[in-house]
Parts: C-alpha cells; structure tokens; sequence
C-alpha cells in the first residue's frame, strides 16, 4: 500500500488516511498499528531501486492468497484515494496482478471489493 502510495512521488494526506482506515478496520492489517517507519522506509526504497523492483520484492514476499488478494485490495483503494489514478499506481496493479497470476475475473472481483468501505 504504501509503494502504491508514493509510486507517483508523492504521498497525499487522503492515501494516509486510505491506509490508516485499513490497518484500523481489517483483522488481517491491525498487527501494524504504528506505520510511519514503513511509509519512509518505502520511500527509499523506492528512491534506491525503483518501482518495478520494490513491488516484485514485496509481491514475492507475501504466499498466501488471502494476503494477496487483501493486499491488491488495498493497493487500489490506496490508489484511488487521492482522486487520480496515474500510471505507476496502474503499474502497481499490473505488477500485482503479473506476480500473483490473477485473471482478469480475480481482478475484477477485487476491485469491485476494493471500491467498498
């Protein structure tokens, strides 16, 4: 969530909230509580290795379908936050979507579940 947040270089108060809302309301999520050390270390991260590494790195990372699954949810409520929907947030999804092979049914479910509160 917070790779897709900065992917456009820059991470808007209303995508702090998307995750903040997240971590507070999904069972799955309330272990992190705290989050500010995750959102910079994800900045450079990203500033080190790019978008496209950093999402393939933290994809790889997470093997259960659930996680997965929650995890693209979250990655495109995060993205939409903001009201703009730009290319690296779609780069993100399309990453994701590549790691994880999901089908375009998958995707659509998920983002139909993602569109919820």
């Amino acid at each position: 969530m917070f790779l897709t947040a900065w992917s456009d270089g820059k991470f808007e108060g209303s995508e702090a909230l998307a995750i903040h809302r997240l971590v507070a309301n999904v069972p799955m999520l309330r272990e992190l509580r705290q989050t500010g050390g995750i959102d910079l270390a994800a900045k450079r991260r990203l500033a080190e290795h790019g978008l496209e590494a950093c999402v393939r790195e933290a994809a790889a990372g997470i093997t259960e379908r659930a996680q997965r699954e929650l995890a693209f949810q979250g990655c495109a409520k995060v993205s939409g936050a903001d009201g703009a929907f730009g290319p690296e947030e779609a780069t993100v999804l399309r990453i994701l979507r590549e790691v994880w092979q999901f089908s375009d049914e998958d995707v659509e479910r998920l983002l139909v579940l993602a569109t919820h509160p």
